[in-house]
């Protein structure tokens, strides 16, 4: 997996986290789909997932305001 770099535009950042995730997000995916998982329950289990990832990130930065701000810019990027 590619590692980090430090960027000014935190968009640059996410896109290019996702595509060191994205093998191994694909290979679970598939792993989950020939264990005979049907694509949209694991689609929304992997969603799921994701959103508890973001709620205890947000939940580790400790304030009411991170954690509303974390999951608004979920709920944003989930839109597209």
């Amino acid at each position: 997996m590619a590692q980090s770099h430090r960027f000014e535009d935190q968009s640059n950042r996410t896109n290019e986290c996702k595509d060191a995730l994205r093998i191994a997000f694909e290979e679970l995916a598939d792993d989950a789909l020939s264990a005979g998982w049907d694509r949209y329950d694991v689609a929304l289990a992997l969603s799921e997932l994701g959103e508890q990832l973001v709620q205890a990130t947000a939940e580790s930065a400790g304030s009411e305001a991170d954690i509303a701000i974390a999951k608004a810019i979920f709920e944003i990027k989930r839109a597209f």
